[in-house]
């Protein structure tokens, strides 16, 4: 059944799913989804979604309803579009959340590619799903400019030419049967 509005019904504290199965008849929905520790929850804690019926009275008088959201005198509704929409992004029952940021507002990070590489620039916003706009000290200034998000990176520490030095190598001589360290070897 897919109505025009629904109305908002506040439950007492971990009563959805309770309340979900006393109000089976109208056919109400509770969107859930599953947490970072992979449990299943209520997308929208002590909150659950019934079809707009006259007698308004059905639902208040229920074990586990708290109350109705009301606008002024009367129950406020949620178009039923509202509705559809998270009922499309279920899977197996679920509501599929977009995955968190990589980045964080004012995180520090560095530009991997182009000619700003190893530069290193603050996070300001995401623009887009793959764009990040990061502030970047140029001239005396901080200049806003967007870049790929996969040519940002966090945790990274560029090359130096320290790391091309060779460092000693430990190898077993089978004639004198111990490990030395050799550091003269050809690259």
């Amino acid at each position: 059944m897919q109505a025009a509005q629904w109305f908002v019904v506040q439950t007492n504290p971990q009563r959805e799913t309770f309340v979900e199965q006393r109000l089976r008849p109208l056919e109400p929905y509770l969107p859930r989804f599953k947490n970072i520790k992979g449990r299943v929850e209520p997308l929208f804690r002590n909150y659950i979604f019934i079809p707009e019926i006259p007698e308004v009275s059905l639902i208040t008088h229920t074990v586990g309803v708290r109350a109705m959201l009301m606008a002024g005198d009367h129950p406020a509704t949620i178009s039923g579009k509202v509705i559809t929409s998270w009922r499309d992004k279920e899977r197996h029952g679920l509501v599929q959340l977009p995955p968190p940021p990589r980045f964080t507002p004012g995180a520090k990070l560095t530009i991997l590619r182009g000619s700003l590489k190893y530069r290193e620039v603050i996070h300001s916003a995401m623009v887009g799903k793959d764009r990040e706009r990061v502030l970047i000290e140029m001239l005396g200034q901080s200049v806003s400019i967007v870049v790929a998000s996969a040519d940002l990176a966090s945790d990274f520490v560029p090359p130096t030419r320290n790391r091309l030095r060779r460092r000693p190598e430990t190898v077993y001589r089978a004639r004198t049967n111990r490990f030395c360290e050799v550091t003269d070897r050809p690259f």
